[in-house]
């Protein structure tokens, strides 16, 4: 794994030094070069609380990812983030596209060409940073554009190119520094068998204090040791309210470690 990082940070030095590709990437290591994630789509608002990047690169040549999704009811609270590494060739491919859809001399565009034949399709949203900072591609249906412009048809190679370094080498779990918790009021109705009710997980810590978010539930961020409270709760898991005194409902908890570029709480 080390080897294929410095394998992949020569790679981009090579690229900044001589200026092919014309992108100069940041020489801090755990630095996002890109993120891409999806939103919108015809899904509950709460389901959006659940959802990460699908990608983040980092500089010096990680790739987080999510990794399979285990198909047991009730499936595990926790994602499985994976980190990967990219190759060198990997990398130029990956750099060479995002100057394929100018991202590079964007600040915030989209692309809604297949909303008037498409409904309900999710929205996919390219980031790129560099020393200007942030500059963003949005692509309504990626991937089903019958005649897409050259920026998203690139932009759809990008995805692709990178779902393939998911699989062309080796991942592990991924070890992030920030833990989002979001808490809401229980609606949960699990299978008989299935009932786990439990006490708040994070002492001293009251939900109705947190943050608020777009699905009117709470949100807040600890740290990376925060994960493992979790490790064997499910998604039918739920939290008694922290003050045992109070005769509240339950909570159920929505719990990632988030990736670099990520803000700590959704707005």
């Amino acid at each position: 794994m080390r080897k294929l990082i410095g394998l992949a940070v020569a790679t981009m030095m090579t690229v900044s030094a001589c200026g092919e590709g014309g992108l100069v990437l940041t020489e801090d290591a755990d630095a996002p070069v890109l993120q891409i994630r999806s939103e919108g789509g015809l899904v509950p608002i709460e389901r959006i609380d659940t959802w990460g990047p699908s990608y983040t690169l980092l500089t010096d040549g990680r790739l987080i990812h999510e990794g399979p999704v285990t198909m047991i009811y009730p499936g595990p609270l926790l994602p499985n983030t994976q980190v990967a590494t990219v190759t060198g060739e990997e990398m130029d491919r990956i750099l060479g596209l995002i100057e394929e859809i100018g991202l590079p001399g964007m600040v915030s565009e989209r692309d809604d060409s297949a909303s008037g034949d498409i409904a309900d399709a999710t929205t996919e949203v390219l980031t790129y940073w560099d020393a200007d900072g942030e500059h963003t591609y949005s692509v309504y249906a990626l991937g089903m554009h019958s005649d897409p412009t050259p920026a998203t048809a690139a932009a759809a190679e990008l995805v692709e190119t990178l779902s393939a370094a998911t699989f062309s080498g080796e991942s592990e779990p991924y070890a992030g520094d920030r833990v989002r918790v979001i808490a809401g009021v229980s609606q949960l109705v699990p299978e008989p068998g299935f009932e786990d009710i439990r006490p708040w997980p994070l002492p001293g810590e009251d939900p109705g204090e947190w943050a608020r978010v777009a699905s009117g539930r709470s949100c807040q961020v600890f740290g990376p040791g925060t994960f493992e409270i979790f490790t064997d709760a499910t998604q039918v898991t739920q939290w008694l309210h922290p003050n045992p005194m109070m005769d509240a409902p339950t909570y159920t908890l929505v719990v990632r470690q988030l990736h670099p570029g990520e803000p700590d709480c959704p707005v």
